[in-house]
């Protein structure tokens, strides 16, 4: 299970679809996960300065059962960045992308643990 969690500043209109699509599609490639274990979520119009200004910008978190490491978040890194910039329009130095790793017995679905 991954979440991927994005908050900007960019209004949730300009947000295609295509976006979230190609989003779960690239890190089920990155991550070696089914897109059914990739959830999206994207967090439009929040205030947010970044070195003082309101100039388009983005925080990206992504949390995942496994995945997550200093070589692959390189791949999950390019990947993200190549997207935000072509559907949100966003300078890639107004990204800013955290990783977080989770332990199975952190995380749950369908009312169990991800190790249940």
């Amino acid at each position: 299970m991954s979440i991927l969690r994005i908050d900007t500043n960019v209004s949730h209109v300009d947000i295609d679809d295509a976006f979230l699509v190609e989003s779960t599609e690239a890190l089920a490639k990155t991550l070696k996960k089914p897109k059914s274990d990739i959830l999206v979520f994207v967090n439009g119009d929040q205030p947010m300065l970044i070195a003082g200004s309101d100039e388009p910008a983005i925080i990206v978190s992504l949390l995942s059962v496994g995945g997550i490491n200093e070589i692959d978040n390189k791949l999950h890194s390019a990947a993200l960045l190549s997207l935000i910039t072509k559907y949100l329009k966003i300078n890639e130095n107004r990204i800013t992308i955290a990783f977080s790793p989770i332990e199975p017995h952190a995380m749950g679905r369908n009312g169990k643990m991800i190790t249940q």
